[in-house]
């Protein structure tokens, strides 16, 4: 009876462990799925209760979680997902999978294109061109790019980004390059940073836009923000206060603000978004 009573508070720390650990992963992905919603159609779209597209939604958002934040072993509902819709050319979990959360962020958040900058070592490497043709061939399926690939490679970079700009936001530590991209600094050498991205690919995603007025603010705002990350930065040689990290919080969600109240737009006056949602 004592050994019952011994096991019976400590069985239900594990169960309060497991649960809350759940719960948070759950919380991180649905966070997720709203803000890459949020910056597509906010204010242009009212996505919620849309049978018209939900399958796209949720193919997007599947998509998204495979190739940038599935690991130890999950996935297996976003895969069925894909393949009910029609999703072409899908590995297996085996092929991209993970056994950590702080690996996989090592060897998935360090910017798009890093397979062609030398980021990651060769088995890494070739793990992530295969997850990023899971958002490449969904967006496929979902759009007609018109035969564009750099369009199609930039619609991809930015759904990859805000997921990125996402995790900059979110959490209570501050997780260096070589974890996490960083979120904006152009006085770095590598240029490898959220903001320096999303502009390169801003302007080729909106290439027919460069002479509006929501183009030009955007990469205005990008601009001032990452003036600003440069300088809390270098304050302290890239060490963050608990200050600091606040306030470096705080500018990721400028940024979003920033993209939430123009890119809709932007996006709704391009051909290919336009005819698959609207």
């Amino acid at each position: 009876m004592k050994q019952i009573r011994l096991i019976i508070p400590l069985l239900l720390s594990i169960l309060m462990l497991f649960l809350c650990t759940s719960s948070t992963f759950a919380y991180e992905r649905t966070e997720h799925d709203k803000i890459m919603c949020d910056v597509l159609f906010k204010s242009f779209k009212n996505i919620e209760n849309d049978k018209d597209n939900e399958d796209e939604i949720k193919a997007l958002e599947a998509a998204a979680y495979l190739t940038i934040d599935q690991y130890n072993g999950s996935g297996e509902e976003e895969l069925k997902c894909l393949k009910g819709y029609g999703v072409k050319g899908l590995p297996s979990l085996k092929d991209i999978d993970y056994q950590s959360n702080q690996y996989h962020r090592k060897a998935t958040h360090r910017g798009w294109d890093a397979e062609s900058k030398g980021v990651y070592n060769s088995a890494d490497n070739a793990r992530w061109i295969i997850r990023k043709k899971i958002l490449v061939n969904t967006s496929e399926k979902i759009f007609n790019f018109d035969g564009d690939k750099n369009k199609k490679d930039s619609f991809c970079a930015l759904i990859y980004y805000i997921h990125i700009l996402g995790d900059r936001m979110s959490g209570d530590k501050y997780y260096p390059n070589t974890v996490i991209m960083e979120l904006g600094g152009r006085g770095r050498i590598d240029e490898q940073d959220v903001v320096h991205e999303l502009e390169h690919h801003i302007e080729i995603l909106f290439e027919d836009q460069k002479h509006t007025h929501k183009y030009r603010h955007v990469i205005r705002k990008l601009d001032f923000f990452d003036s600003k990350i440069s300088a809390l930065l270098k304050k302290n040689d890239g060490k963050l206060s608990d200050e600091d990290f606040k306030t470096y919080k705080e500018y990721g969600e400028k940024i979003e603000e920033v993209l939430e109240h123009n890119i809709p737009e932007m996006l709704k006056d391009e051909e290919f978004f336009n005819k698959a949602f609207y």
